[in-house]
Protein backbone atom coordinates (compact mmCIF):
# COMPACT_ATOMS: atom_id res chain seq x y z
CA UNK A 1 0.00 0.00 0.00
CA UNK A 2 1.26 3.81 -1.17
CA UNK A 3 1.35 6.62 1.68
CA UNK A 4 -0.23 9.39 1.21
CA UNK A 5 2.04 12.26 0.18
CA UNK A 6 1.82 14.83 2.74
CA UNK A 7 1.76 18.56 1.30
CA UNK A 8 1.45 21.73 3.11
CA UNK A 9 -2.16 22.06 2.87
CA UNK A 10 -1.45 19.16 5.52
CA UNK A 11 0.02 21.30 8.01
CA UNK A 12 -1.85 23.34 10.52
CA UNK A 13 -1.75 26.76 11.49
CA UNK A 14 1.69 27.21 13.44
CA UNK A 15 3.00 23.47 12.60
CA UNK A 16 6.18 23.35 10.94
CA UNK A 17 7.71 20.59 8.39
CA UNK A 18 10.86 20.00 6.04
CA UNK A 19 10.27 20.58 2.63
CA UNK A 20 10.92 17.02 0.40
CA UNK A 21 10.42 18.07 -3.29
CA UNK A 22 8.11 20.53 -5.57
CA UNK A 23 6.29 18.69 -8.19
CA UNK A 24 7.28 19.52 -11.64
CA UNK A 25 4.38 21.31 -13.27
CA UNK A 26 3.77 25.17 -14.06
CA UNK A 27 4.89 26.97 -10.96
CA UNK A 28 7.38 24.55 -9.87
CA UNK A 29 10.67 27.33 -11.07
CA UNK A 30 8.63 29.88 -9.66
CA UNK A 31 8.26 28.14 -6.63
CA UNK A 32 11.99 26.99 -6.47
CA UNK A 33 13.31 30.87 -7.16
CA UNK A 34 11.23 32.40 -4.13
CA UNK A 35 13.61 29.78 -2.03
CA UNK A 36 11.16 26.72 -1.43
CA UNK A 37 13.99 24.39 -1.97
CA UNK A 38 14.16 20.41 -0.31
CA UNK A 39 15.19 20.44 3.03
CA UNK A 40 14.12 23.93 3.91
CA UNK A 41 11.76 24.38 6.88
CA UNK A 42 8.53 25.58 5.78
CA UNK A 43 5.97 26.77 8.59
CA UNK A 44 2.44 28.00 7.68
CA UNK A 45 1.57 31.14 9.19
CA UNK A 46 -1.85 31.70 8.29
CA UNK A 47 -4.90 30.42 5.99
CA UNK A 48 -7.21 33.43 4.23
CA UNK A 49 -10.98 33.29 5.42
CA UNK A 50 -11.89 31.88 2.00
CA UNK A 51 -9.59 28.92 2.02
CA UNK A 52 -7.65 29.74 -1.22
CA UNK A 53 -3.90 31.93 -0.31
CA UNK A 54 -1.69 30.78 2.13
CA UNK A 55 0.86 32.78 4.01
CA UNK A 56 4.18 30.28 4.45
CA UNK A 57 7.73 31.05 6.46
CA UNK A 58 10.11 29.67 4.24
CA UNK A 59 13.10 29.83 6.90
CA UNK A 60 13.20 33.52 7.66
CA UNK A 61 10.74 34.67 4.50
CA UNK A 62 7.33 35.20 4.01
CA UNK A 63 5.62 34.09 0.86
CA UNK A 64 2.10 34.26 0.04
CA UNK A 65 0.99 31.44 -2.13
CA UNK A 66 -2.46 30.13 -3.83
CA UNK A 67 -3.68 26.50 -2.71
CA UNK A 68 -3.06 25.23 -6.33
CA UNK A 69 0.80 25.97 -5.66
CA UNK A 70 0.62 25.27 -1.84
CA UNK A 71 -0.74 21.30 -2.80
CA UNK A 72 2.50 21.42 -5.36
CA UNK A 73 4.87 21.63 -2.50
CA UNK A 74 5.48 18.11 -0.91
CA UNK A 75 6.65 17.77 2.97
CA UNK A 76 8.45 15.39 4.78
Amino acid sequence: MQAKKRNVLDLARGESSKIKHVEVGTCACKLMTLGLLPKSTVKMIRKSPLGDAYLLKINDHFIAVRADEAITIIID
